[in-house]
């Protein structure tokens, strides 16, 4: 009888922790989404993975901070988003395909380097705020808009972003951020011209965003 009665007790005190531990991580406040054409919403009309996580997450700001074009190297727009946001509570850097040009090595270390340093920024206006690096979606050649040919987004580019994703996620161990991988993310019919995504593309970034981000802060 006592057993019973102490269990009567101890279940609703776990229960009680336990609603307390999921609320405490729950994802909420302000999201900002430092990324590229991908992110900015190129080819689909703004309606980015930003965009739809913003209309699925309604709770949660999202902030869309997307340039198409931009690289790692352009590093120090971060600055003037940090002065805008630096209370954020999330920092999402979605970067690289453009640093990759006919990639190599060499390339693929500059990406990492730009990324300390923006890391160390986003320390220095807030360090509560949650880092996370997102290593960049894979290209299709086979689908590869002419222009993009020309461009040079070509299988060294493929080549080195796998390099990237692996570089990203010992990066993000070293500097103990958060990582998700992006590079498997979409589907290969889904790129438009073989470097963006079409609106399919975008949903499947949004949902591995999505999950990443309840894995790593649940």
């Amino acid at each position: 009888m006592k057993i019973r009665n102490l269990i009567f007790v101890i279940v609703p005190i776990a229960m009680m922790i336990l609603t307390a531990m999921t609320i405490k991580n729950e994802i909420k406040g302000k999201i900002v989404c430092f990324g590229d054409s991908i992110t900015h919403g190129a080819k689909v009309n703004g309606q980015s993975w930003v965009y739809l996580l913003s209309k699925e997450h309604r709770g949660i700001e999202f902030i869309n901070e997307g340039r198409n074009g931009r690289k790692t190297a352009d590093k120090e727009e971060l600055l003037p988003v940090l002065k805008k946001y630096p209370d954020t509570d999330y920092f999402l850097i979605f970067l690289g395909v453009n640093d990759l040009k006919d990639g190599n090595d060499s390339l693929v270390n500059v990406c990492i380097e730009n990324m300390k340093w923006m890391i160390s920024k986003i320390r220095e206006t807030n360090s509560k705020t949650k880092i996370v690096i997102l290593s960049p979606t894979e290209i299709n050649l086979k689908t590869m808009a002419a222009l993009n040919v020309k461009k040079k987004y070509n299988n060294n580019t493929r080549l080195s972003l796998i390099n990237l994703e692996k570089r990203y996620k010992e990066l993000a161990k070293e500097e103990s951020v958060g990582f998700i991988s992006l590079l498997r993310s979409v589907s290969p019919q889904n790129y438009v011209d073989g470097l963006h995504p079409n609106k399919k593309g975008q949903q499947e970034i949004a949902n591995s965003v999505w999950n990443g981000l309840t894995k790593l802060f649940h």
